[in-house]
């Protein structure tokens, strides 16, 4: 197997970058570079020569010897100055060695999960944390990485393992017909790990939220300030604001950080009877966005939050927001009063949506963020439910067909050696050099 390298830091100039070397060949850098062999896991300062014994850099270099490392192998750390010069120099080098190649993206990271250093929840929460952008999106990331997933699905998996050996050393006494309170018990136990299992689904969407983003999106009238709040909020002037009604003819979309929570916020074109057909492929697409939003601000200038468009939609919450009141005064508690131009109103209405938020977040840190755990859980919940109904005097090996699938199905949340194809998809979203 090759051992692989890469630069571990950005790729503009900086005081110093890190280039990692992981794999059996990396021990032997010492001698590739020319400089006198460290200590392990202790840092030493060393001159680094090319294959011409030209001096490259004086370098900070560190060895971690196998398997307690990030990646289970052996590993070299060479903290090299912020050159892109030098950096080249290093990696010629190296690629001159047959032994030695570029690592592809996530294969550091790939590496420590096929060398049990972690597992696969836990290597898809290190990239989350790398790109967590607000202090929810990190406390979600680094809960997970410190394998809080982990342990929920290795309880998920150890009960019903510890429910299947009882069913088969059961299977082994078929003539005998079971106790009544012990078929009870296992259908007990069975319905508690459902109820356990339901609860993590439930709030999956938050979870799926909290990674991606909390989609709020903007209706009104035309002209009613919905492009001003959007550059108010993002201190951008990224929306068109004229006079001329229907200049927003697309969503456009904006990433903010309210509190914590990572809200993509979408301006819309204004809702309004039209005879251009473009302006209604705007109003259609605002129409479609709102459908799939979490939260939807009805905007107006006046009182007018009526919108018969969006009564098919009323499992989306819906705030309404009164603006320009540096005109006029709604006096209603159900409608925040805001102006751009005066700043009135916007700190309130940031308030709203985040103690919204609030509401739907579990008590619980362990949340399933990503689409494919929720599929294993699904796919468990599935084959458990089956169980519930089944006579274990009349079909035990049926019930235990059910177990192993559902232990199987969680199973592949943290394991997934044998499914190559999407273990590829899930590191290729990883940087170089993780």
């Amino acid at each position: 197997m090759y051992t692989i390298f890469s630069s571990a830091s950005n790729a503009y100039k900086s005081a110093i970058k890190i280039i990692r070397v992981s794999g059996s060949h990396a021990k032997e850098l010492p001698e590739i570079f020319s400089f006198k062999v460290t200590k392990p896991r202790v840092a030493s300062i060393r001159k680094l020569y090319d294959l011409k014994k030209k001096i490259i850099d004086h370098a900070l270099v560190i060895f971690f010897p196998g398997p307690k490392t990030v990646t289970g192998e052996d590993l070299f750390e060479l903290h090299i100055h912020g050159s892109s010069v030098i950096e080249k120099k290093i990696y010629n080098v190296l690629c001159d060695n047959n032994k030695f190649r570029i690592a592809e993206k996530g294969e550091f990271t790939r590496r420590a999960f096929l060398n049990g250093v972690i597992d696969l929840t836990q290597a898809e929460a290190l990239n989350d944390l790398i790109n967590s952008e607000t202090e929810n999106q990190f406390k979600a990331s680094i809960s997970q990485y410190g394998g809080a997933l982990s342990k929920k699905t290795l309880h998920w998996r150890n009960e019903i393992i510890h429910s299947l050996a009882k069913l088969e050393t059961l299977i082994d006494f078929a003539d005998e017909e079971l106790p009544r309170n012990l078929q009870k018990t296992f259908h007990d136990n069975v319905v508690l790990l459902l109820k356990d299992m339901k609860r993590a689904i439930k709030f999956s969407s938050y979870g799926t939220r909290l990674r991606s983003g909390f989609v709020i999106t903007l209706i009104g009238r035309p002209n009613v300030g919905k492009s001003s709040l959007v550059n108010y909020l993002s201190n951008k002037k990224i929306a068109i604001v004229t006079n001329q009604a229907g200049t927003t003819r697309d969503v456009l979309e904006v990433t903010l950080d309210f509190e914590g929570f990572p809200i993509i916020l979408n301006d819309t074109a204004g809702i309004r009877k039209t005879s251009l057909e473009v302006e209604k492929i705007g109003i259609n697409k605002a129409l479609e966005k709102a459908k799939k939003s979490d939260i939807i601000l009805i905007l107006s200038d006046k009182e007018d939050f009526s919108f018969p468009e969006l009564k098919p939609m009323p499992k989306v919450k819906k705030i309404l927001v009164h603006t320009k009141c540096d005109l006029a005064v709604i006096k209603n508690n159900k409608v925040l009063n805001l102006s751009v131009k005066k700043d009135i109103g916007i700190n309130k209405l940031v308030k709203t949506i985040v103690d919204y938020l609030k509401t739907l977040s579990p008590k619980e840190d362990v949340l399933l963020t990503k689409q494919r755990h929720i599929k294993a859980v699904k796919e468990a919940i599935k084959a458990l439910s089956n169980i519930i109904d089944i006579d274990l005097n009349k079909n035990p090996e049926l019930a235990a067909e059910h177990l192993r699938i559902a232990a199987k199905e969680i199973g592949k949340m943290t394991n997934l050696i044998d499914v190559e194809e999407i273990l590829d998809d899930i590191f290729s979203n990883f940087c170089i050099g993780k």
